[in-house]
């Protein structure tokens, strides 16, 4: 069964082959705020799951997997959950990196972070790490945000975040 963690580490590596980059376990682990037990656990769920798969030493997303896990899935398996008002980086419509023609909500939806930016209603991200990881690394948070997106959207809404997203992970965003 997938655990939170594996859904930010599968993006991690579609970020990853998206860039061309490849990371030891050990920077990876650092790069999500994670242990490396966790990373390599979170890898063979993942396999499993059939949303990574095993090829010339190393782990890849399975793009199509990914896009259906993240559009339908996700939603239903980590929903969200709000903790009030404050600080932090925006999520969702509220990323400054997600352009589309919704307009972002007022006040803003956030993740809350030490000396965050943006103001607005705190939800709780996938997993602890997801913060960290989307502050290293754009491609992840654009990818992160749309999938806050799809967990916190109405019908409008989840057909333009599922659009984007599927744009996004299959590199077809203009």
């Amino acid at each position: 069964m997938l655990k939170p963690q594996d859904t930010l580490l599968a993006l991690k590596y579609w970020a990853l082959q998206s860039s061309g980059l490849h990371l030891p376990v050990r920077d990876l682990a650092a790069a999500l705020d994670m242990s490396a037990s966790e990373v390599s656990k979170g890898a063979r769920r993942l396999l499993v799951a059939r949303l990574l798969v095993s090829r010339e030493g190393g782990y890849y997303a399975e793009v199509n997997a990914l896009t259906e896990w993240l559009s339908f899935g996700v939603r239903y398996a980590y929903a969200v959950q709000e903790k009030g008002y404050g600080r932090g980086m925006g999520t969702g419509w509220s990323c400054e990196l997600v352009r589309t023609e919704m307009v972002p909500p007022s006040p803003g939806v956030i993740w809350a972070v030490p000396g965050g930016m943006q103001e607005g209603v705190i939800v709780e991200p996938i997993y602890k790490g997801v913060p960290v990881a989307a502050s290293q690394d754009a491609l992840l948070y654009k990818a992160l945000a749309l999938v806050d997106a799809i967990r916190l959207g109405r019908p409008r809404e989840l057909a333009i975040a599922r659009a984007g997203l599927k744009r996004l992970l299959t590199g077809r965003e203009s």
